[in-house]
C-alpha cells in the first residue's frame, strides 16, 4: 500500500495520490528530471505534523546522474530514515527519493521506496512519501519518475517553519 504523508500518515489516512486503501503507480506524466550537477545538497526543515515538532534533515550528495545520502524525518519519538538514491523534478516540486532503511513511523517499512518531497514558495511546503512497495518500480529513478509532482494533493503537506531544503544542482524544473 502507497503511503504518501504530510510528514506522517497512518496506513489508512494517506493523501496525495493515493486513496485509504492504496491504489494503483501513479501515472507518469510532466518529465522528471534527474540530478545532473554535482556537490552536496539538502539542509534542515523544521514544521509541525499535528502539533508535534517534526525535523526533515537530507544530506546527500550528487555525482553527475548518481545521488546518495540520507534523509531522515523525526516526529515525536518516531524517525524514518531512507537511503536517498534519486532526485526530480517538475515545476516548484522537487524530490528525493529512495529506500527506507529504517521505520518507527507508522506506516514505514524497511525496504520500501519512501521521498521527501518539497513545494517551493512562501510558504514551502513539504510532505513525505512513507511507504511505496518496492516491487512497484526496478528501481529508485523508476519509481520517483513515475510520480506526478504537480498534481500531488497538497491537503496532507505541512508548512515549514524554519529552516531549508535545497535540491541537488542542475536539476531542470
Amino acid at each position: 500500500m502507497r503511503s504518501i504523508l504530510g510528514v506522517l500518515v497512518s496506513a489508512l489516512l494517506v493523501v496525495g495520490c493515493a486513496g485509504a486503501t492504496g491504489s494503483a503507480a501513479p501515472a507518469a506524466s510532466a518529465p522528471a528530471a534527474s540530478a545532473s550537477g554535482a556537490g552536496a545538497f539538502g539542509g534542515a526543515v523544521q514544521f509541525k505534523y499535528h502539533g508535534q515538532p517534526s525535523t526533515t534533515t537530507v544530506d546527500a550528495v550528487a555525482n553527475g546522474t548518481n545521488v546518495s545520502g540520507t534523509a531522515v524525518t523525526q516526529i515525536g519519538t518516531g524517525t524514518h530514515t531512507v537511503q536517498v538514491g534519486c532526485a526530480a523534478q517538475s515545476g516548484d516540486m522537487w524530490a528525493v527519493g529512495g529506500k527506507t532503511e529504517k521505520s518507527t513511523v507508522e506506516g514505514g517499512r524497511a525496504g520500501d521506496w519512501s521521498a521527501v518531497i518539497m513545494k517551493l514558495g512562501s510558504p514551502a511546503k513539504i510532505g513525505i512519501w512513507v511507504s511505496e512497495d518496492a516491487s512497484t518500480a526496478s528501481d529508485c529513478d523508476a519509481w520517483l519518475k513515475a510520480v506526478d509532482l504537480p498534481t500531488l494533493d497538497l491537503t496532507g503537506f505541512e508548512t515549514v517553519e524554519s529552516g531549508t531544503l535545497t535540491p541537488p544542482a542542475g536539476l531542470a524544473p
